[in-house]
């Protein structure tokens, strides 16, 4: 098991004594990485997609890039558009755009993008920051369904689907009716299951929520440095909560007990288990 940190300033490996190397890109903003095929593959906001090759990196798309989801045999990555590529080839998959247009779609600093990518009741679900939520029998045929969010992370659950939004998280069973769960009422996301635990963070000095079922989320009495606007901060291993702003945390769920790891870290944008 490896453990990622996309941040500010590069992707960094977490080492099993307790702190992290850099590995790639200590000039991109990572939002998102992957392992795929024996590479490595970063995604920035501000500079597109990237294989890492040994001590450099090749673009493979230009763009912004905003999340990386193995789906199938394939690699999607998440560009401005909102549009969807196969981060291996280069190759466009599906662009967005006229609904982002139709719709008024919206992202404060630049074009609205697709956030994350589930599946659920065997259909494929995108997330759109900000817009509607997309669902479909492909990538290629997603349409708008009736949700309408600044959306920003899914997890199919038993049953339903969870979206972390800007105002909370949301549940829906069919993709055609959805309501607001009990607890975090800010900005949330992220969504991760340790456990048999629910976790999600809000902005707040104690950002950590749990919950049982996805309906009802109660906050966690733990202070921690509160995430920032577009973090994902959150990772499980097990019943065991990763964590991390400048330094990570991991925290058990069920004793509360936690304990520190890596420090001096950049701006910890997104936390991956490979």
């Amino acid at each position: 098991m490896q453990i990622f940190l996309a941040t500010e300033r590069g992707l960094f490996e977490l080492i099993p004594t307790g702190g992290a190397h850099r590995i790639c890109c200590p000039n991109l903003d990572v939002v998102d990485a992957a392992i795929f095929e024996g590479s490595i593959y970063v995604c920035s906001p501000s500079s597109g997609v990237y294989e890492v090759r040994g001590r450099g990196t090749k673009k493979s798309i230009g763009g912004g890039c905003w999340r990386l989801v193995k789906l199938g045999e394939r690699l999607i990555a998440s560009v401005d558009g909102p549009a969807l590529y196969d981060a291996t080839t280069g190759d466009k998959i599906a662009d967005f755009s006229s609904y982002a247009e139709r719709f008024g779609w919206r992202f404060l600093k630049g074009p609205a993008h697709i956030t994350d990518i589930a599946v659920f009741r065997n259909k494929v679900v995108a997330s759109v920051e900000d817009g509607n939520l997309l669902a479909g029998d492909r990538l290629e045929s997603l349409a708008p369904t009736r949700f309408w969010a600044d959306s920003h992370a899914l997890l199919a659950f038993r049953d339903r689907l969870l979206i972390s939004t800007s105002t909370g998280i949301y549940y829906t069973k069919d993709l055609e009716e959805f309501s607001m769960a009990v607890g975090p009422s800010g900005y949330t996301h992220a969504l991760a299951l340790c456990g048999g635990y629910l976790a999600t963070h809000m902005i707040s000095s104690r950002p950590l929520w749990i919950s049982l079922d996805g309906y009802v989320w109660r906050e966690l009495p733990l202070e921690l440095p509160r995430p920032g606007y577009g973090t994902t901060n959150l990772a499980c291993i097990g019943a065991k909560a990763l964590y991390a702003v400048r330094q990570v945390y991991v925290i058990d769920l069920a004793r509360l007990v936690m304990e520190k790891m890596a420090s001096g870290l950049p701006m910890v944008l997104r936390i991956l288990i490979a």
